[in-house]
């Protein structure tokens, strides 16, 4: 991933490996081959293959999960049976989903990059360089450092297998679902961050270039032209409008896009948090020492999707706090500036943030600090549920043995 991209050009330069490494694993089945603004989706034989295989290796992990179900050459526990012999296969098929979704909406994600292509070259207009292999540094450190929570979590599985009573085959079968499941969960999930970085980068190009004409007090640029001698005067307030409204219509692609991927990867994890906290509860009061010892491998691989559903809803409220920067800059700058003019289209560029305020969210709810406390509400309450309904199925018993 490394050494001919070490100064990108452009974001196609910065994804281009990015995409390449999510292609390996079949869920970027295509390539974006060419030169801005001449770039092209191109899907050759290599990527149906890694398609293929995202399939067979999928459909392989769901198979030896459903014939390994059975009690006796599982875990001994009921709870850990239904648990493991379900969430396995249904993670297995669910990537299966996402990546024909990935790749049925390759178009929309190729035009997703042309917009923030776009909205660079309006930035570098009025003099704004970016810094592309600071983009590309950040993103590729989010990626190692959640390849790694994975890589611990397998790691940990594995040596969980040389200090505990299940056998050898039964730990190998969790510890490939887990691995090749969490690394399909990690490059979904950081398609959406890195989309969602990428635009909150932007955002922070624009509040500075906002601050910095609100310093110097000059909301117009004279550009010279690049053949001959005649000087054209660019407004600085109405690009970076347009450069907002690009930006705006790129998170609601990213909405159309993610919405139903994020909602279903939050979903499992809501199912694998319920299953971990039940099944932590049952090994402590009733579990043997072998239980316990299979329960600390699910809380690990708990923690590592816990913490990668963090990354999603700190990368919106990322996205959300440096639009409210830029609400606050321009509310200064209405207050300071005196020409009309200029007053007038700073006010028209605030009403365009109030009323399209840019937001990472489904179909349900956005992707802020107040809907993980819900999710968190709503996962304990659902653990409540269950441990009423064991006690009442007790007393229920016991009460029929009474009589």
């Amino acid at each position: 991933m490394g050494c001919s991209y070490k100064n990108p050009r452009h974001v196609y330069d910065v994804l281009r490996p990015l995409l390449a490494f999510s292609k390996y694993f079949g869920l970027t089945a295509f390539s974006i081959v060419g030169e801005p603004p001449y770039v092209q989706i191109k899907v050759t034989g290599v990527e149906y293959a890694a398609l293929l295989m995202n399939f067979v290796a999928n459909s392989f992990c769901v198979y030896i999960n459903v014939i390994n179900s059975r009690s006796s050459r599982w875990t001994g526990s009921a709870v850990m049976n239904l648990g493991l012999g379900f969430l396995f296969p249904l993670g297995a098929i669910i990537m299966i989903v996402l990546a024909i979704d990935n790749f049925m909406r390759r178009g929309a994600t190729c035009q997703i990059i042309g917009e923030l292509f776009k909205v660079d070259r309006y930035l570098q207009r009025i003099g704004h360089q970016l810094d592309h292999r600071r983009q590309y540094v950040t993103l590729v450190r989010i990626l190692f450092v959640v390849l790694m929570l994975i890589a611990v979590g397998t790691v940990f599985a594995l040596g969980m297998s040389t200090t505990s009573e299940f056998s050898l085959r039964n730990h190998l079968i969790n510890s490939f679902s887990y691995a090749f499941t969490g690394i399909q969960f990690t490059i979904v999930n950081f398609h959406f961050v890195a989309a969602a970085r990428l635009v909150s980068f932007r955002l922070d190009a624009i509040k500075c270039s906002l601050k910095k004409h609100l310093d110097t007090g000059s909301w117009c640029i004279e550009q010279k032209q690049r053949w001959g001698r005649r000087v054209d005067p660019v407004d600085v307030v109405s690009e970076l409008a347009e450069d907002f409204a690009a930006l705006i219509d790129v998170v609601d692609r990213v909405n159309r896009i993610y919405s139903n991927q994020i909602t279903a990867l939050i979903t499992g994890v809501g199912m694998f948090s319920i299953f971990v906290i039940y099944a932590t509860s049952f090994s402590y009061y009733v579990g043997r020492t072998r239980e316990t010892r299979l329960t600390l491998i699910l809380l690990t691989a708990c923690v590592v999707y816990i913490i990668m559903i963090g990354l999603i809803f700190f990368a919106g409220v990322d996205v959300e706090n440096t639009s409210n920067d830029i609400a606050g800059l321009l509310h200064e700058a209405i207050q300071r500036v005196v020409d009309s003019s200029t007053k007038r289209k700073l006010i028209w560029f605030s009403q365009q943030i109030l009323f399209r305020r840019p937001k990472l969210r489904c179909i349900f709810y956005d992707y802020d600090w107040k809907t993980i406390c819900l999710l968190g509400f709503v996962v304990t309450y659902l653990i409540i549920l269950l441990q009423f309904d064991k006690f009442s199925d007790d007393a229920s018993k016991k009460n029929f043995l009474t009589s």
